[in-house]
């Protein structure tokens, strides 16, 4: 089935680290996919040392979409389809059969992600055995058509709206 955490709350990555560990503790095998976050966090050293779990994200930290070059978008969309690439091998050839891909709304809906590649794991995502994990803001129409699990997260208040800035071990 295909899963979506949408929303502009906080806990969209969280919960699918969660589920990530989860799978993993059941002996499924997982590829932990992060689009549009270049920054370390807490989270990824722990995935890191399991061996049913491979993350894939890009190592680079980029601006904000709003302060990217165009050859900025262009360097990260060919990032972001490599990953897509590995993602989809790993699903057709390696055995994956949970995908979490986080913050995929976000490089579809800015078009930093080929939308075919996409789709054709969405379609393995089909399959009895296998799961796809989507997260992010504000995903498309087509993202939302697809999910067989939707669950959105709404923020009420933030810290980071009173000038907090993001902490280690608890948002970093």
């Amino acid at each position: 089935m295909i899963q979506l955490y949408h929303g502009d709350g906080k806990g969209k990555t969280t919960a699918a680290v969660g589920a990530a560990i989860r799978a993993a503790g059941r002996r499924r095998t997982v590829i932990f996919a992060q689009f549009m976050k270049g920054r370390e966090s807490g989270e990824l050293s722990v995935l890191r040392q399991l061996e049913q779990i491979r993350v894939l994200r890009c190592d680079q930290a980029f601006p904000f979409f709003r302060d990217m070059s165009d050859r900025e978008k262009a360097e990260l969309s060919v990032i972001h389809n490599r990953i897509l690439e590995e993602v989809l091998t790993g699903l057709r050839e390696e055995g994956a059969n949970f995908v979490v891909l986080d913050e995929i709304t976000h490089a579809c809906r800015l078009a930093l992600a080929d939308h075919t590649l996409l789709e054709q794991i969405l379609d393995c995502g089909r399959s009895p055995d296998k799961e796809i994990l989507l997260t992010g803001r504000k995903p498309t129409e087509r993202l939302l058509e697809v999910s067989d699990y939707i669950t959105e997260m709404l923020c009420i208040r933030h810290p980071f709206e009173s000038g907090v800035p993001a902490r280690h071990g608890v948002e970093l």
